[in-house]
């Protein structure tokens, strides 16, 4: 008897020891997510999906809409001889780097070549020429390769909303904060990076 009371006791005390941990981790955990979700950090990530959401935006409309053309003399453009891809040449104008067959542009009209810029940074997006085939002209165009969200579309915008739908989906749970600290550590500064390295 004494021996099942023991037992009994020692049960009930491990439960209670349980009961207790379950509850200091769910206090815990409460008292973190509501640091997380007010004050500086939670200002700190509406910045972030602001930012964000614009770039998305500005991202899209720099893919659909073309900016302004302008007319390329020859000494607006170079080859790229650090790069090399079969059955390509690669052309490089203000920066910005073009992949045109090498059949196409060796059937080039020099002075068709014109360049077409984005719209809002200016980047240049596609190289437009002339190709001659047995008397007729035919209009090629090329669109930047390298380093450029023009071939990142869409990934780059859905990667862009990734703040957004963290903060229309916050929830007390562990998937949350990951997708918190990817958006700030991750999504913020490689938005920064590819404004940098493609856009400017």
């Amino acid at each position: 008897m004494n021996r099942n009371t023991n037992r009994q006791e020692a049960l009930r005390i491990a439960a209670e020891k349980m009961r207790q941990k379950k509850e200091k981790e769910e206090r815990e955990d409460k008292e973190f997510y509501e640091r997380i979700t007010s004050g500086r950090p939670w200002l700190i990530l509406k910045a972030v999906v602001i930012f964000c959401s614009l770039m998305a935006i500005i991202s899209t409309v720099e893919v659909l809409v073309d900016g302004s053309t302008k007319k390329l003399a020859e000494e607006d453009w170079k080859y790229n001889r650090e790069w090399e891809w079969t059955w390509h040449k690669i052309i490089e104008v203000e920066g910005c780097m073009f992949t045109p067959t090498s059949n196409d542009w060796g059937q080039r009209v020099d002075s068709s070549l014109e360049i077409t810029y984005s719209p809002i940074f200016r980047t240049g997006k596609k190289l437009s020429f002339d190709i001659q085939i047995n008397g007729t002209k035919i209009r090629r165009q090329e669109e930047t390769r390298w380093r450029s969200i023009f071939t990142w579309f869409p990934a780059f915008q859905v990667f862009l909303l990734i703040p957004l739908i963290t903060f229309f989906f916050k929830r007390q749970n562990p998937w949350f904060n990951f997708a918190r600290i990817v958006s700030l550590f991750f999504v913020f500064p490689g938005t920064l990076l590819v404004i940098y390295f493609t856009m400017l």
